[in-house]
């Protein structure tokens, strides 16, 4: 894994970036040019993006979001961390309209992404709806996700998209496909399509391309890890998720600095030609009915690329959401889905044992260690793992370790200081 702050030339524009690399087909890139929005490169000119903190106006047609900020005045992102076993990025910013008018004054969100070596990323939103004006009158919706790809000049989403675009599935194996392009003419809210979703425990959407990674994203129905209100589609207690309508590309971001369109522009053929445009497949929202959540609100997902398909996709969300019991004489500090870590305390510097018991596959667990140290080697089950399957660093005081193992069955893990 490295990351670093750059200098990005694409697409005809350059611009700051952060770039982190995980050493697998694909990497996460917040660019100035794209308002520093958090982007899977997937390689051949085809990004996606899991979004960003949205509202919106009844008397304003553009949306409030960080994309209406094309001069970047209040966007920005940094290296938190660097190390080898997690990358962590935080990108701050604020909802504006193109005329840089901020809702409520004070609207903005930052968040963090966790980046680790299988290129899976935990992202953290943490929202703060504005309470310093009433500019903007009161919000219609609060979107916390979409699932957005973005197409490079010349490249069309029909090339890469397969003729099954979007499936949304559970842990379960339950899963509603939407086709590519959408056989509707107009928005539809998928609980309308297969309303057995609004009891589903856990969503884990994927992006279906030809030739490419799949990126995913994996979120929790707990309220305690991902809050929302009631669908107003269905008025059951779900997050609203909506399809858009048609094949839908737009021009208007990203690598766009202009700020002269209202509402969304849809691509035209030479725009397709010659600019990068953006297809969106699904989002997500607290409310679209303008019920609005405290200050500061916090959402969880998971987020990455997978090769694997569904299945990859499941295991992953399975083991973020589904943590191993821990027995130790180590304290145990509990499972931090925002970091995707277990979390022990070392009162004394030695060998630090514990032993997983798992409810789900837990696929390349995360430890952090409180007073921990690196360097380690890590012992499971009384074998000595090669240091290409494990990664460790130094996280202020803590030591953090990464394991590139699934383990389906109890298992002792010994970290032994090197």
């Amino acid at each position: 894994m490295k990351a670093s702050r750059t200098k990005l030339s694409l697409w005809g524009t350059e611009g700051d970036a952060v770039i982190v690399e995980t050493g697998r087909p694909w990497r996460l890139i917040l660019w100035e040019k794209a308002q520093f929005v958090p982007c899977w490169d997937l390689g051949g000119d085809v990004w996606f993006t899991p979004e960003w903190f949205e509202t919106s106006s009844p008397e304003d047609p553009h949306c409030y979001e960080v994309i209406m900020d094309k001069a970047c005045r209040f966007t920005d992102a940094s290296i938190t961390e660097s190390g080898p076993a997690r990358v962590t990025v935080h990108w701050k910013n604020a909802l504006c309209d193109s005329l840089y008018r901020i809702f409520h004054g004070n609207t903005r969100s930052e968040e963090y992404y966790r980046v680790f070596p299988d290129g899976i990323a935990v992202r953290h939103l943490i929202g703060w709806p504005g309470d310093e004006s009433a500019d903007g009158l009161n919000p219609g919706i609060w979107e916390v996700q979409e699932f957005i790809l973005i197409n490079g000049p010349g490249v069309r989403p029909e090339d890469c998209v397969q003729p099954i675009g979007f499936t949304l599935t559970n842990l379960a194996g339950d899963k509603l496909e939407l086709e590519w392009p959408h056989t509707f003419d107009d928005g539809k809210a998928l609980c309308t399509l297969k309303p057995e979703i609004a009891d589903w425990s856990e969503y884990v959407g994927v992006v279906h391309l030809r030739d490419h990674p799949e990126p995913f994203v994996a979120f929790p129905r707990d309220p305690l890890l991902f809050p929302f209100a009631r669908c107003t589609a269905c008025g059951k207690p779900h997050p609203q998720m909506n399809a858009f309508a048609g094949a839908s590309n737009y021009s208007h971001w990203p690598a766009n600095d202009s700020t002269e369109f209202v509402g969304w522009v849809l691509a035209t053929e030479e725009e397709v030609r010659n600019q990068a445009t953006h297809t969106s497949f699904v989002n997500c929202g607290y409310s679209y009915g303008g019920k609005t959540p405290p200050r500061p609100t916090s959402w969880l997902f998971l987020t990455g690329a997978v090769t694997g398909g569904l299945e990859e996709a499941r295991k992953l969300a399975a083991s973020w959401l589904h943590p191993a019991t821990v027995q130790s004489a180590l304290l145990f500090e509990g499972y931090a889905y925002s970091e995707r870590a277990y979390r022990l305390r070392l009162a004394e510097p030695g060998p630090m044992e514990f032993r997983l018991s798992p409810t789900h596959p837990v696929v390349n667990p995360v430890f952090r260690i409180y007073n921990g140290r690196p360097p380690v080697n890590v012992v499971c089950d009384g074998q000595e793992l090669d240091p290409s399957e494990f990664r460790c660093q130094a996280v202020g005081d803590d030591l953090v370790v990464w394991i590139g193992r699934t383990f389906e069955r109890e298992t002792s893990v010994r970290l032994v200081p090197a």
